[in-house]
């Protein structure tokens, strides 16, 4: 374990995130054709932006009562609190990069009240291994459904192939990164144990023990309702894919919004650019280029608008919160 820890914080880890966005970034701009863009922004029918946009925002919503649902604090934490942490993590993410926005997010959850740094890990974690499931299942299932073959295939496929056996490992990780036998023994001082604990686990590592912990005392059930409020809330991201597709005048198979919602994802996934710039539209439109006979003029517009689209929710609902903030009465305060 100490050694892929030790590769994960290498520099070199670290510097290949934004590496890959700016490669995928010159690819993309270089390969541009304008008049091809051109006409294909010519054609939008800009009224599907308005559904596009709902959909959007309605993804944010279960996303946040998602994550209600894995902090699993003793005290439940609004829903709109939750949403509130969520968009400004957002906004610091769309100016910051190598996914800086996920560092705010953190600090903003560990200071809710009856939330700990081991109940955020152990959400984020299973966040992600429960999300990287659902994309490479929604991949790999478009992929075989359409008759999609190369690198379509083989993400989805390879994406459930690494997420799946991990989501099932958490139990396994508590046990093997749990406190050894002698610190839970009769007449041990409990504040000993975890100092000694704090010694011989620190760093990630310790993180680990603490999020993989957190996580087992969740149970199966607790992860099968996030893991459904999560697959209701991508199915919806997809729907919002496809009101962009028909605004740009195709009507495309209903496995592309699917496939394109993981590899949007993953996509963003990489630490690159602030909000993903570069990382984003190269496999977002060779997906629609390879994998469903897209012209690349439409391919590249497409995933410019999407890129947008994807991201005027955040910055939107961050609006309509402050300004609810601003229109709810002051309490009056007696003398």
């Amino acid at each position: 374990m100490g050694r892929w820890l030790w590769v994960l914080n290498h520099p070199a880890g670290r510097v290949a995130g934004p590496l890959a966005g700016l490669t995928c970034g010159v690819i993309f701009v270089t390969g541009l054709d304008g008049a091809s863009v051109g006409a294909a922004f010519g054609q939008v029918d800009w009224r599907w932006l308005v559904p596009m946009l709902l959909l959007g925002c309605i993804n944010l919503w279960l996303r946040a009562l998602r994550w209600g649902v894995l902090l699993a604090s003793a005290t439940p934490v609004p829903t709109i609190q939750l949403l509130s942490i969520g968009l400004t993590a957002g906004l610091a993410g769309l100016g910051l990069p190598a996914r800086a926005g996920d560092a705010v997010k953190v600090v903003l959850a560990a200071r809710l009240p009856g939330v700990g740094l081991a109940d955020v890990a152990a959400a984020e974690l299973l966040e992600r291994l429960v999300d990287g499931a659902i994309f490479g299942g929604f991949i790999a299932a478009a992929a075989l459904l359409g008759g999609v073959p190369g690198w379509p295939l083989a993400l989805g496929l390879g994406a459930l192939v690494v997420y799946l056996p991990l989501l099932a490992a958490i139990p396994c990780m508590s046990w093997y990164l749990g406190a050894p036998p002698e610190a839970t023994g009769p007449g041990t001082d409990p504040a000993a144990c975890e100092a000694r604990s704090r010694v011989r686990l620190s760093g990630s590592t310790r993180l680990i023990r603490l999020a993989s912990d957190a996580a087992r005392r969740r149970g199966p059930a607790l992860v099968a309702r996030a893991a459904t409020l999560s697959l209701v809330a991508w199915a919806t991201e997809a729907m919002s894919y496809y009101c962009l597709l028909v605004a740009f005048g195709w009507l495309a198979p209903p496995t592309l919004p699917f496939a394109a919602v993981g590899v949007a994802n993953f996509a963003f996934a990489v630490p690159g650019a602030p909000a993903g710039v570069g990382a984003f539209h190269l496999p977002v439109s060779s997906l629609l280029v390879d994998g469903f006979g897209a012209e690349p003029g439409l391919a590249a517009a497409f995933a410019v608008a999407l890129h947008v689209g994807v991201l005027a929710p955040v910055p939107l609902l961050w609006a309509l919160l402050a300004a609810r903030a601003r229109l709810q009465p002051t309490p009056i305060r007696g003398r």
